[in-house]
């Protein structure tokens, strides 16, 4: 008796009907998987919201400081350290797990993971100095900054003279106005205290952003409300979406016109122009 067995036109048939199914299944999974990695950055997002509120109302309403510089002062800054691309704190979470350099901690869990999206897949040596990661490879620490225009700075800082004194002014938002020499509310509007958001309104006002890689550096986002161009570079990690935490305490991901990653320096593309009058619009308004 002889077996029936497949011939090789048959064997071809039944590879190229897989590799079809296979080549129509991946988008699929491939969204799938984007969106699970929205979800779980709209909570960071969100966890970090609600941290701030808790801060704020253990601090007479006052936000932590957030001076665009970086400093791992015990104190003066609500997240410290320089995390962008080859920056010295890229792989560094132990910043992030101190609670007098990372003020926002103690309210989540001491969880360093909520500054991160899923979906930012740097990785690299662990460069702390917990003895227990020494030599292990890591995702990057951080992609989330606050808004340039949110927080405090101290009197110190505020002069020019260095950090001293409590961190009980607003913040100058000093890309705000294109030079780097705008003052609070001068003309643009500030944010240092729970207590001022002013226009655009707490729902419509973001405070965190998940930023770009390519152009993270410190925790605090630059953007220019008179030149149309991106100082720093809000993130395109969610299907060309960007996930925003806002001051009423709601997160969302919002999709962008321009369907390209964003590029820092003067923007000339209609579609990212109009991306970026969206961000202008909840960012901060004229003071008067």
């Amino acid at each position: 008796m002889r077996r029936r067995a497949f011939t090789l036109i048959e064997l071809l048939v039944v590879i190229a009907i897989i590799a079809i199914l296979a080549a129509m299944l991946l988008p699929v999974l491939s969204r799938a998987k984007q969106r699970a990695q929205g979800a779980l950055c709209l909570n960071n997002g969100k966890q970090l919201m609600l941290a701030l509120h808790f801060y704020t109302s253990d601090n007479n309403e006052f936000y932590p400081p957030n001076p665009d510089d970086a400093n791992t002062m015990p104190g003066y800054n609500w997240c410290g350290g320089a995390a962008g691309i080859g920056q010295p704190d890229e792989f560094n979470p132990d910043i992030l797990t101190d609670p007098n350099r990372s003020l926002l901690i103690g309210y989540l869990s001491k969880n360093p993971a909520v500054f991160r999206c899923p979906a930012d897949k740097r990785e690299g040596k662990y460069t702390g100095t917990n003895s227990a990661l020494a030599g292990q490879t890591i995702f990057a620490a951080r992609t989330f900054s606050m808004s340039q225009n949110v927080g405090t700075i101290d009197p110190g800082f505020d002069a020019g003279t260095g950090h001293s004194g409590i961190p009980n002014l607003s913040v100058n938002g000093p890309w705000l106005d294109g030079t780097h020499n705008h003052r609070r509310n001068s003309p643009w509007r500030t944010f240092g205290k729970a207590t001022d958001i002013g226009a655009p309104g707490p729902s419509g006002l973001w405070v965190f952003v998940d930023e770009d890689a390519e152009g993270l550096n410190d925790a605090a986002f630059a953007f220019d409300m008179v030149n149309a161009n991106w100082r720093d570079a809000p993130g395109t990690y969610h299907n060309i979406g960007c996930g925003f935490a806002f001051a009423d305490g709601h997160s969302e991901t919002h999709h962008w016109i321009y369907r390209s990653r964003k590029i820092l320096g003067d923007i000339s593309d209609a579609n990212d122009n109009a991306d970026w009058q969206w961000m202008a619009a909840h960012t901060s308004a004229l003071a008067n």
